[in-house]
C-alpha cells in the first residue's frame, strides 16, 4: 500500500504541522485517542494527524509508506483504503483518493503535537 502526496498537499501539510512530526492517516471510527467519540455517521472519514516524532501511538500499528516517508494508521482500517492512494488539495479541501474514487473529500488537518508530553 502506497500513498502519493501530491505538491499542493505537501505544501498544506507543510504550513499546518511541524517538521518533525509523526503523521497519522487517522480512520475516524471513534477508536483511539485521537478520534471523535460517539459521532454515529454513514460516510468514512480520515483525518490526517500530527504528532510528536516519539509520541507512543500503538492504535496506529501499520505503516504506510509515502512519497514523502512512512506515515502510520489503524491496521484494520485497511478495508477502508486502497493499495494505491493519492492526497491532494483542490478547491480548498484536502482530498484522499484510490483507485475505488475519492476516499473522502474533506480531510482535516489536525496538529496535536502540542498536547503531548
Amino acid at each position: 500500500m502506497k500513498l502519493t502526496i501530491t505538491d499542493e498537499a505537501l505544501a498544506q501539510l507543510k504550513k499546518a504541522f511541524p517538521t518533525e512530526s509523526k503523521l497519522l492517516l487517522s480512520f475516524d471510527d471513534g477508536v483511539g485517542p485521537f478520534s471523535k467519540v460517539g459521532v454515529c455517521s454513514l460516510d468514512t472519514s480520515y483525518d490526517v494527524i500530527a504528532v510528536n516524532k516519539d509520541a507512543e501511538v500503538p492504535d496506529y500499528d501499520t505503516k504506510l509508506a509515502a512519497n514523502v516517508g512512512d506515515w502510520y494508521y489503524k491496521g484494520y482500517s485497511k478495508t477502508y483504503l486502497d493499495n494505491d492512494m493519492k492526497l491532494d488539495y483542490r478547491n480548498h479541501q484536502v482530498v484522499l483518493s484510490g483507485e475505488s474514487g475519492i476516499l473522502d473529500s474533506n480531510i482535516e488537518l489536525k496538529d496535536l503535537t502540542k498536547q503531548q508530553a
